[in-house]
């Protein structure tokens, strides 16, 4: 009876793990609940208000099957509560691999998992928020799998792999940092042997690569099959034959990504920065420590092998820059780095110091320190959904501008295709800077120019869903050609009255002269 197996079922959930859970839950809805509970799109938003995500070309192959589940529909609600509930479910599987037992230490996995300030960017692309919070729970599976000790485990792992990878392929970070903190932790705490340590490393990276070579495999069939190529959107089309591998850039780009991550003051010093530098150092020191006043086994070997695991966790966080230097680390793909705060989190679970007082300093420090850092990000994630409002309503306003000026126009009801030249001042960046950046916000517009790589003009899917137009927008040579007649390099930029002109029976907006040299 249902009955029966749902009792079962409760009672093999460690109370550790619920309170884990509920903690993502309700402190996620305190961090986003102004975004799902209100419709603030992005400049993607309002190409994929409803699409199917078939995105071979950019080799998350996946992801339309998991996004299938909760329609294609950008949908802020449902997206929102699903990924609020996957980061949960991931955030149990952490737990799970680092044999959590306090419930404060799961409450604070919780907290830090769904607060982390990928989370906000993956809310702000929220069409696909609902595939890539699973791609982020796969990805703790995977880990899951591979720190334990039997064969079909690694094979779990390897399968996992697969799919999270098919789904957005940053997430592969997650498994590998996941991986490598749970090796630490039984260096340290458990006093495991280097060759165990060595073992088990080696079989995670087997199991790994056999993931990776799945997910290679699949997508070569499945794009033989649709007559499809791989994009040049981030290097996607020479990552599979490694053709961008560029060790010195690529470890440059490692260590660039891990100070902007934590240590990013661009704007001068901040509340976030001050508490990653406390987090760190107190946790580095912490760490030392208790390697040198409580190992049993040999110091120089359990030291060489910490920091070749902390060598890796650095390297393993960005590992996407090995496989393409040129890619461009922003906010969406630094999930990863979230394995750090969890080394400081440990520390409320792990190694008894000389007498009470000193271990009760401890845990109280890194309790508040962890609220501090939880409800920092709580503030950054609702600043950014402030912004994401803003930039939206002045977005709409410049629309509805732009769309009563097109009526005006004479012989408007022949003309069924737009020409978009330029983008608006101020709609070029895709990340606002509240320390850390935070992709898939602007203060500016999120109008942008059109993007023919990936097929998509924001201004002609903006007027056609919210002005009631129904326009196709020029691309290729017909852009091109058309851009080069007199009459359209003579008209003026937006917002003059000449910015808007029908030419061949075609809208032309002209936003900027950008592209017509």
């Amino acid at each position: 009876m249902p009955e029966k197996f749902l009792k079962k079922i409760n009672e093999r959930i460690l109370p550790q793990w619920k309170v884990c859970f509920i903690t993502c839950v309700i402190v996620g809805l305190f961090a986003h609940l102004y975004k799902i509970a209100n419709w603030l799109p992005n400049w993607d938003s309002l190409v994929f208000r409803y699409d199917p995500q078939n995105m071979i070309g950019l080799g998350r192959w996946f992801l339309p099957v998991v996004c299938s589940f909760s329609s294609f529909y950008d949908l802020p609600f449902l997206n929102g509560i699903i990924a609020i509930i996957f980061h949960g479910l991931g955030a149990v599987c952490i737990c799970k691999i680092l044999s959590v037992q306090k419930k404060i230490t799961a409450a604070l996995i919780g907290a830090v998992v769904v607060t982390f300030p990928t989370v906000i960017s993956v809310m702000m692309y929220n069409y696909v928020a609902d595939g890539y919070s699973i791609a982020f729970f796969l990805s703790t599976l995977a880990a899951l799998c591979l720190t334990r000790k039997k064969v079909r485990y690694y094979v779990l792992g390897a399968f996992f792999i697969t799919l999270s990878t098919g789904i957005y392929q940053a997430y592969i970070t997650v498994t590998i940092t996941l991986v490598l903190l749970k090796l630490i932790d039984e260096v340290i705490y458990d006093n495991v042997r280097f060759r165990v340590i060595l073992k088990k490393g080696f079989y995670a990276l087997i199991a790994g690569i056999a993931g990776m070579v799945a997910y290679a495999g699949i997508l070569t069939v499945l794009l033989n099959i649709f007559s499809a190529d791989l994009l040049d959107y981030q290097g996607i089309n020479s990552t599979v034959s490694l053709a961008g591998l560029d060790l010195h850039a690529s470890f440059y780009v490692v260590k660039e990504t891990f100070v902007k991550c934590f240590f990013d003051l661009t704007d001068g010093v901040n509340v976030y920065v001050i508490l990653n530098t406390f987090m760190l150092v107190f946790t580095l020191v912490y760490y030392l420590k208790y390697v040198v006043k409580n190992m049993i086994y040999k110091k120089h070997v359990t030291a060489f092998v910490l920091l070749i695991l902390g060598t890796m966790l650095v390297i393993g966080a960005g590992a996407l820059a090995f496989v393409n230097a040129s890619v461009d680390y922003h906010n969406l793909m630094l999930m990863g780095y979230s394995s750090f705060y969890l080394f400081f989190l440990m520390l409320y679970e792990r190694g008894e110091e000389e007498n009470e007082v000193h271990t009760s300093i401890k845990c109280w420090t890194v309790l508040v320190v962890a609220i501090l850092l939880v409800a920092n990000q709580v503030v950054i994630s609702n600043v950014s959904y402030h912004k994401a409002q803003m930039a939206y309503e002045r977005s709409y306003g410049v629309l509805v501008r732009i769309a009563d000026r097109i009526e005006e126009l004479p012989d408007i009801e022949k003309c069924d295709r737009v020409l978009v030249i330029g983008a608006l001042d101020n709609s070029h960046a895709y990340s606002v800077n509240l320390t850390p950046d935070i992709t898939g916000i602007t203060d500016g517009y999120i109008i942008r120019a059109d993007d023919e790589m990936v097929g998509q003009s924001v201004l002609c899917s903006a007027l056609n869903d919210y002005c009631e137009k129904d326009y196709e927008f020029l691309s290729g040579e017909e852009k091109l050609n058309l851009m080069a007649r007199d009459e359209v390099r003579a008209m003026e930029e937006w917002p003059s009255k000449t910015s808007i002109a029908i030419v061949d029976d075609i809208v032309v907006i002209k936003l900027s002269a950008e592209g017509e040299k």
